[in-house]
């Protein structure tokens, strides 16, 4: 299908949706953002996580193919512009209350130039929606760059030069009249020695929204060319990130992962295997150390029974169950498990929960369907929560569940593996959209041309199609 609205024009029409759904939702930028309050200090994970793509459920990182768990860190594998990572489960909801937020940074590749690294604040998109916010690129950034601290567009310089040693953001907010006082330290992370800080008061709006780290902050991301992964700038690595204060909202029902979501199907196969399930079991990219085996469960006599277990597809991260002589006439909760293995030995069980419905009889049945999902709107609501609402007995996705653009930072083609990531990385913001629609009941989901990143593959309204023929050279 052939995209040529503008996201103005977009978003202009999802806000004719809303009014005309009825479904009570505010732009105002408070109201957006779940408002449970953080009452401890929240730390990162990766020194305990193994190696790997995925950098955790309680995180998106921007793009995905372009970060690394390292030794670890979080660790930026490109030099392009505008590499983030947000905290999906803490938003900074209430400038009333103080805060503080730090982070350990260390460049990791020396470049022509320093494109910074930096504390993201008051990321927020029209919608103001925690999912939306996590693909703007820009906000206040508060970090460093090329020996000075950055605090929005103001600068000073170090105490002395970074001799690549890694270094401690340490940023502290609190309310002073209608303002907030920003305060920024910068230390060294092995000595404890400070090597400068700088304060300024700024507005409430400069800081309500999503918070992330960013890699090259003051470079520019591109969609396409050599430009897109690669600039003259460096490339940093974070870790020990730490998040406190009431101003923040805590919401734990905003993890993403390492089990992203669930489909499945109810088939009569009209054989001796009677009924078949088959279910699909997504995850993020994991490592090599981590375990590759989901293990699906149902609640039969009271109680949570083992009834199958299956390997990730390590490319497609998918683990697939076939269930014959299923009971189709009765609803069937069911519920799959991984457990994600640590440094320490210790292992943290992900538990995703959802219910087989019963097969349909003796009256109508009830359809959802839904096509091209660009993100413009995403995360779609409330066509998304409408869906859960109307309780279908069949979920019909029936083509272009991505776009070439989603997300931004352009396509991958090659190489493989990148291209790969590049594509699951697309085809999440699908799934973390409708995940709750998908739960609890049979999906069917059709490609169609942009799915296949080759949009207009099937035509365009009978235009005149001109193909180029390739000779193979030696």
């Amino acid at each position: 299908m052939n995209n040529k609205i503008s996201r103005r024009d977009a978003l202009k029409v999802f806000a004719a949706g809303l009014a005309a759904t009825g479904v009570a939702c505010s732009t105002k930028t408070t109201n957006m953002i779940s408002k449970p309050v953080l009452q401890n200090t929240i730390k990162d994970s990766w020194s305990n996580t193994h190696n790997r793509v995925w950098l955790g459920g309680e995180y998106w990182a921007n793009p995905m193919e372009d970060w690394r768990i390292n030794n670890g860190a979080a660790e930026c594998v490109t030099t392009g512009g505008q590499r983030s990572v947000h905290s999906l489960q803490h938003q900074l909801v209430d400038t009333t209350k103080a805060f503080r937020t730090s982070v350990r940074v260390k460049l990791a590749e020396q470049g022509i130039k320093d494109g910074g690294a930096s504390i993201r604040f008051g990321i927020r998109s029209e919608i103001n929606e925690y999912r939306s916010n996590c693909f703007v690129q820009q906000g206040l950034d508060v970090g460093i760059i090329d020996n000075q601290i950055a605090l929005g567009d103001k600068r000073k310089p170090l105490s002395r030069p970074n001799v690549n040693e890694e270094l401690e953001i340490i940023i502290s907010g609190a309310p002073q009249a209608q303002l907030v006082a920003l305060d920024v330290e910068i230390k060294s992370a092995t000595s404890g020695e400070s090597l400068g800080r700088m304060a300024s008061l700024v507005g409430t709006e400069e800081l309500l929204g999503n918070l992330a780290v960013v890699s090259n902050f003051e470079i520019p991301s591109f969609e396409s060319g050599p430009q897109q992964s690669r600039s003259d700038g460096g490339r940093y690595q974070f870790k020990n990130w730490q998040i406190e204060g009431e101003a923040f909202s805590h919401n734990v029902e905003q993890k993403f992962g390492p089990i992203l979501w669930t489909m499945y199907t109810l088939n009569n196969s009209r054989s001796a295997e009677g009924f078949v399930m088959n279910l699909s079991v997504l995850t993020g990219p994991l490592g090599k150390k981590d375990s590759k085996q989901v293990i699906l469960q149902t609640f039969q006599n009271g109680d949570w029974q083992v009834i199958s277990k299956a390997e990730l597809d390590t490319d497609a991260w998918v683990a697939s169950f076939r269930i014959v002589n299923w009971d189709e006439k009765q609803a069937t909760p069911y519920r799959v498990v991984y457990g994600e293995g640590q440094v320490d030995g210790t292992t943290k069980l992900d538990v995703y929960e959802g219910m087989i419905r019963a097969n349909p009889s003796e009256r109508k049945m009830r359809m959802a369907a839904l096509t091209c999902q660009n993100d413009y709107a995403f995360p779609y609501e409330p066509v998304a929560n409408n869906v859960v609402k109307m309780d279908p007995d069949l979920v019909l996705f029936s083509g272009d569940q991505l776009y070439e653009n989603h997300g931004g930072f352009g396509m991958i083609r090659v190489p493989a593996k990148m291209a790969i990531l590049n594509y699951l990385r697309k085809y999440y913001q699908f799934g973390w959209a409708f995940r709750d629609a998908m739960r609890n009941a049979p999906t069917i989901c059709l490609p169609d041309d942009h799915d296949v990143l080759q949009g207009n593959l099937w035509g365009e309204g009978a235009a005149q199609c001109h193909f180029l023929l390739m000779k193979k050279t030696e």
